[in-house]
């Protein structure tokens, strides 16, 4: 361990003293301009050009160590996060599906609620308030369940382009595998940029959001249960109330409900919950790791692209 320190003390200190930070050398590199590099060696403690060179070898071979071990992690992990994609892909999807009847049902005892409350004036019922505060909290409810599922969209965008990320980065890392040429790996940079990290934190935030989504679609259905469960009740104590409006006989207003249907809704809702209840958990611990591999490898790749400069001169 004190080994370890000490390489990667000497290692650091060298860079810092002849290398300079790797925000210089990107300046540099991009400005074509090594002169300025050049100049930097040329101070009170003056390197041997064959002590330098031997140093920057040293250190180009340990860059490339540090990326051979990191790349096929990083890959590994955006093969599980597709797989991730996919589950919460499917289960935002059954969820839309799932809350189209729902969404039907509320629709209808919104609308009979006007009915009821004409009822009610000519036969009084106690539960019409019970039913509209369980009416209005299943609205509210549904609501929220939207907003959640209009910010889960773009779930399949983010799938497919992490993909492509990862069938780029997996393409670039078996040519540098069969050519051994450490310049090669410097073509993995724009594949491991901002977006990518944008993109992993985004899949990270997704999982939260789905399990909260889920979460809500189960309050939604339980209030929706409850309010169809009181309209029921008021209609049957309404009796022939009911039967004088013209509203309730036609047919397009008949068997809107169909409670097995719900069940199986509240079933399925259940399942989701128990297939992501851990995955959040997962993403955040795995998240952290596939970020600091990527910062790590894109520093290391700096130092290769800086290590090729200095040969070049």
């Amino acid at each position: 361990m004190e080994l370890k320190r000490e390489r990667t003390s000497q290692r650091t200190s060298f860079f810092q003293r002849y290398l300079f930070p790797i925000t210089i050398a990107s300046a540099v590199i991009v400005s074509g301009t090594v002169g300025y590099f050049a100049s930097q060696f040329n101070t009170k403690e003056v390197i041997a050009q064959a002590e330098m060179q031997s140093r920057v070898d040293d250190m180009q071979e340990e860059s490339v160590t540090i990326i051979e071990k990191e790349i096929p992690q990083i890959i590994e992990d955006l093969d599980e996060y597709d797989q991730d994609l996919a589950q919460l892909v499917q289960q935002v999807d059954l969820l839309n599906q799932n809350m189209v009847p729902v969404r039907k049902g509320l629709d209808y005892i919104n609308g009979a609620t006007l009915v009821i409350s004409g009822v009610n004036s000519v036969v009084s019922n106690p539960m019409l308030g019970k039913m509209s505060s369980s009416l209005s909290s299943a609205n509210s409810t549904l609501n929220e369940v939207d907003a959640f599922l209009f910010r889960l969209e773009h779930l399949s965008s983010v799938k497919q382009e992490m993909g492509e990320k990862r069938k780029q980065i997996s393409e670039l890392y078996e040519k540098y595998q069969t050519k051994n040429d450490p310049v090669l790996l410097l073509e993995m940079e724009h594949e491991l940029d901002t977006e990518l990290v944008y993109q992993i934190e985004d899949v990270r935030t997704a999982t939260i959001e789905a399990r909260e989504v889920l979460e809500s679609s189960a309050g939604v259905v339980m209030a929706t249960n409850n309010t169809i469960s009181i309209y029921q009740k008021v209609k049957n104590a309404s009796g022939k109330a009911f039967e004088t409006l013209q509203f309730w006989k036609e047919e397009k207003n008949e068997n809107k409900i169909d409670q097995d249907e719900f069940n199986r809704i509240e079933k399925e809702l259940a399942d989701s919950r128990e297939r992501l209840k851990d995955l959040p958990d997962e993403m955040a611990e795995r998240s952290k790791k596939t970020i600091s591999s990527i910062n790590e490898v894109k520093t290391e790749l700096q130092v290769i692209r800086l290590a090729e400069v200095i040969q070049g001169n």
